[in-house]
């Protein structure tokens, strides 16, 4: 991430630490400059779910994306048929805000769209409630 420019253009390969070897994506998918808003998108092979690389990895890009860029608000969407994504989301700080019906589309067709947000106000709280970790 320090690589990144100073661009409205954020996208990252997430890589296995040993290899490198690339196994997904997280970007921004949309950036709202009247509201200072990204809606983050991202996708991680099959093979490697549920072992905690996309929470670190969105975890990454919530502090880049707050702390770096100095965004207002975050916000991310899945299909309430893939409760996992929202898993992700959830372990990542963000809240639920609603289901759209219908409100977007995949490979299926037509599908509802489940909205997850964090505010820069709701991170720096948590932030600031969290104990520190010492190094031994």
């Amino acid at each position: 991430m320090e690589s990144q420019n100073n661009s409205d253009f954020y996208d990252w390969k997430i890589a296995l630490k040993d290899t490198n070897e690339p196994i997904g994506s997280i970007g921004v998918v949309r950036l709202r400059e009247d509201i200072e808003e990204v809606e983050i998108g991202y996708c991680l092979g099959y093979k490697w779910w549920h072992m905690g690389i996309m929470t670190e990895a969105f975890t990454a890009v919530i502090e880049y994306m707050f702390e770096k860029v100095g965004v207002n608000r975050i916000m991310a969407k899945h299909d309430p048929n893939n409760p996992h994504s929202g898993d992700v989301m959830k372990k990542c700080g963000l809240s639920y805000e609603g289901t759209l019906r219908q409100g977007g589309k995949n490979l299926q067709g037509i599908c509802d769209i489940a909205i997850y947000a964090i505010l820069k106000e709701d991170y720096y709280k948590k932030k600031a409630t969290e104990i520190p970790v010492k190094s031994v």
